[in-house]
């Protein structure tokens, strides 16, 4: 069987065989672009010049068959044939699937497919599973150290599916008031991307839940930190407003209200005035919402700028 891992710095094999180098070698990379996109056949003019687009379409062409010429080498010296996984004709290469394999991010996305379309509160239990096998096996980003503009798009995609999928297990736990684990899931997410506002906001409602008020308002001075030092703004004011309830001992939310909080559902069968009240919050929500996003543009603004200066 050929196993490919990818996420972290990858690795290759064919049963028990490495497949040495990998993925640092043109022709492996040309292997990892195939299995990601192994869902269509590609064009041979159009492969070649994603890798070597420089150079004239002849000079690109010849490039891409010395590195499946190369590839072919790799699988016959660990004892497998490149025809097995891979179909090449004059027009068009595909991974084809009639020999067995295990791919780390095919498993990874079909295991988040029962749950695409679920808040982490609508879960079962057996999805809840399914998303920590899946976010158990991206231990890195992918292809950590390749630098391709493809894989900037893939890894970007993927780690975006992550991030989404530690979310879910989050609330998931705090929806069922495993508080110790929503925190560990939250410390998680905040490894990936240490600048979500919104993460630190439910860890420290997390915290105060689970009975460390004191550790709530660390993570409140933890986040303040970090938005000021990375990004140069303040918490939101509903971080900040959180943060004066808890130090003031004026936040007082039952486990309940704290679960209704993540549901996006509007009351029915209510009296006008009940109904006028949820309006009421219900704009204070989308306010807070939309501050936030402010912010997260903010955000997103100031990562570019230091990514534009690096790039310069």
């Amino acid at each position: 069987m050929l196993a490919v891992k990818l996420f972290g710095s990858g690795t290759a094999c064919y049963y028990d065989r490495p497949m040495d180098g990998f993925p640092n070698h043109q022709s492996y990379l040309v292997l990892c672009y195939l299995l990601l996109n192994r869902q269509h056949k590609q064009n041979r003019e159009r492969l070649a010049s994603v890798f070597w687009g420089n150079y004239s379409t002849n000079v690109s062409r010849k490039y891409l068959r010395n590195a499946l010429w190369k590839l072919r080498s790799v699988f016959q010296s660990v004892g497998a044939e490149l025809e097995d996984y891979l179909q090449i004709n004059d027009d068009s290469v595909a991974f084809q699937y009639s020999s067995p394999y295990r791919l780390d991010v095919e498993s990874f996305e079909t295991l988040l497919a029962n749950s695409r379309n679920l808040q982490g509160r609508e879960i079962n239990p057996d999805q809840a599973l399914q998303l920590k096998q899946a976010v158990d096996l991206y231990d890195g980003d992918l292809l950590e150290g390749v630098d391709e503009e493809w894989v900037l798009y893939e890894r970007e995609r993927l780690s975006l599916m992550h991030l989404n999928a530690l979310s879910k297990l989050m609330m998931y736990h705090t929806s069922h008031q495993s508080f110790t684990n929503g925190l560990e899931y939250g410390e998680r997410i905040l490894a990936f991307d240490n600048t979500r506002e919104n993460v630190h906001r439910e860890m420290m409602l997390l915290y105060w839940l689970s009975g460390e008020p004191q550790m709530a308002l660390v993570q409140y001075h933890h986040c303040e930190q970090i938005l000021s030092e990375q990004i140069g703004v303040e918490p939101a004011e509903e971080t900040k407003n959180l943060y004066q309830q808890m130090l003031h001992h004026h936040f007082e939310p039952s486990k309940e209200i704290f679960i209704q909080k993540n549901s996006y559902e509007s009351p029915t069968n209510l009296s006008s005035g009940t109904v006028t009240e949820y309006a009421i919050q219900e704009i204070h929500h989308l306010q807070h919402v939309i501050e936030e996003t402010n912010a997260e543009l903010h955000r997103l603004e100031e990562l570019l700028k230091q990514a534009k200066t690096n790039c310069e």
